[in-house]
């Protein structure tokens, strides 16, 4: 039998791989195009350098983590993710080239280390042969083919915000996650006035569109500073979890909250 103590870390163990999935998928179904409505803009979309803290929470066991996107020279940036907490810690990264304003992955990482076990997950996208190659702790185990427009999980996060910024409303990303090809979709739902711990802030809602199952997840991203996410929910069953902006600065610009808000506030 097992006893009181073992059970209660088992338990802590489940909330944080929870929270880890919470805080790196910001997330299927079938044709990979990117459908949109609304305004248009053609010339490139620049890439706004940024670092942002967050806090997530999910049955009482808190996790932070700290987002930033760096260039690393010209064409060449690089987007990374580190959450812990007393229980154990993750890094997820992205290596990308922008070139006509097309996103293409290098070289995706993602680590998690609890109570010492690590797990590892690494992509290498070889654009001249369309293939990437994927490893699964250290181990480098399968291949799959890939095409202009296929994201990982840190870039597809990052196309969506671009694609607001350029005025669409519905999008679809084929991303490479978990050793397969998949597809996220995601609608525009409305436009609200958060209240968050920087303050209030005018926000996009955006929906995960998800035909099967129970799950929701539901993303405010600030309109008003390139679109950063500012609160995420997700809930499945009888599981809610929730990641709140803490702070952040973009383009060497602090995020300030609005000076007077209206009555649609959360």
């Amino acid at each position: 039998m097992n006893s009181p103590n073992k059970l209660a870390v088992t338990s802590q163990i489940t909330s944080l791989y929870k929270l880890l999935t919470l805080l790196l998928l910001v997330t299927a179904s079938s044709a990979f195009s990117h459908t949109h409505t609304g305004k248009q803009t053609t010339s490139p979309l620049p890439l706004s350098l940024y670092q942002a803290n967050y806090s997530a929470e999910l049955s009482g066991l808190k996790i932070n983590a700290l987002q930033k996107l760096e260039k690393l020279e010209s064409g060449i940036y690089r987007e990374s993710l580190s959450a812990k907490n007393f229980i154990g810690k993750v890094n997820e990264q992205s290596t990308f080239s922008l070139e006509a304003d097309q996103l293409y992955p290098s070289k995706y990482s993602y680590i998690r280390s609890v109570f010492g076990r690590d797990r590892s997950e690494v992509q290498h996208f070889d654009w001249q042969n369309n293939k990437v190659q994927l490893e699964r702790d250290g181990n480098a185990n399968s291949e799959l083919p890939i095409e202009v427009g296929h994201l990982d999980m840190i870039t597809h996060r990052l196309q969506l915000r671009r694609d607001l910024i350029a005025g669409k409303e519905i999008f679809s990303y084929p991303v490479i996650s978990r050793g397969k090809l998949k597809l996220y979709n995601y609608k525009v739902v409305s436009e609200q006035v958060l209240q968050t711990a920087i303050g209030p802030l005018n926000t996009v809602r955006v929906d995960r569109v998800i035909e099967d199952g129970d799950k929701t997840v539901s993303l405010w991203l600030a309109s008003d500073w390139d679109y950063l996410i500012v609160k995420l929910k997700q809930s499945q069953g009888k599981d809610g979890y929730h990641l709140n902006l803490q702070g952040a600065v973009i383009n060497s610009r602090t995020i300030t909250p609005l000076a007077k808000t209206n009555e649609n506030q959360l």
